[in-house]
């Protein structure tokens, strides 16, 4: 759902790269993103462009019943 939502590069531009760095780490330390932007006072979709933009989304995984097993 939130990952077909992304933000012009124009509005992550608006964004500092101490704070781009920031939710990079945070992500990294296995927060959800919903709880990185609230630590950054971003948007969940802005939040989640910033990681794509710094190649580190890993994004939801779906697995099918077979696989749980």
């Amino acid at each position: 759902m939130l990952e077909s939502v992304q933000y012009e590069a124009d509005s992550l531009s608006g964004v500092s790269e101490d704070k781009k760095r920031i939710v990079k780490n945070l992500y990294l330390s296995n927060i959800a993103e919903e709880f990185v932007a609230m630590q950054v006072d971003l948007e969940i979709p802005m939040v989640i462009s910033i990681l794509k933009e710094l190649e580190v989304y890993r994004g939801k995984i779906d697995y099918d019943d077979d696989q749980i097993k």
